[in-house]
């Protein structure tokens, strides 16, 4: 009987061994996929993330919600790990179209790549409608204070 209290397979009865000095070949480490559904997700926490772009709430209804009617509308076509993006986003008056549509690309193609592994190989966003501060601040819940003149 050995001293230690568990023992130790042999490599040469098949067991893995790894140490740091080790590496191991990407074709055993397995594979990860990600689902259309996460790409998607992703995606769209990454349009909601960029100031000048409407939250989801301010853009359609409970009714509209319910039936896909908000924005941004989200459309990803993919092949393995890479991707194209379609986008149709609102944006909250007076924010700049195109540097918002800019800033949208960009964190798309980096939240995708850092959260997901996907690689973008395009990002299209198109500015479907623009929404009255207004109706921001009504959709979040806050007051806007009103002015004497």
């Amino acid at each position: 009987m050995s001293d230690t209290p568990f023992a130790q397979p042999s490599p040469s009865q098949g067991a893995a061994t790894t140490s740091s000095d080790e590496t191991v070949d990407a074709g055993e480490r397995g594979a990860l996929r990600v689902a259309d559904r996460v790409v998607e997700k992703v995606t769209r926490a990454a349009v909601l993330g960029v100031p000048g772009v409407a939250p989801d709430a301010a853009t359609t209804g409970t009714v509209g919600r319910a039936l896909g009617r908000a924005y941004p509308h989200v459309t990803c076509s993919r092949a393995g790990d890479r991707a194209r993006v379609l986008l149709e986003i609102a944006l909250v008056w007076p924010a700049p179209a195109a540097s918002v549509a800019r800033q949208v690309c960009e964190a798309v193609s980096e939240q995708l790549r850092a959260l997901a592994g996907v690689h973008v190989d395009e990002v299209r966003a198109t500015v479907a409608r623009i929404v009255d501060p207004s109706d921001v601040l009504e959709a979040t819940g806050t007051t806007k204070e009103r002015r004497v003149r």
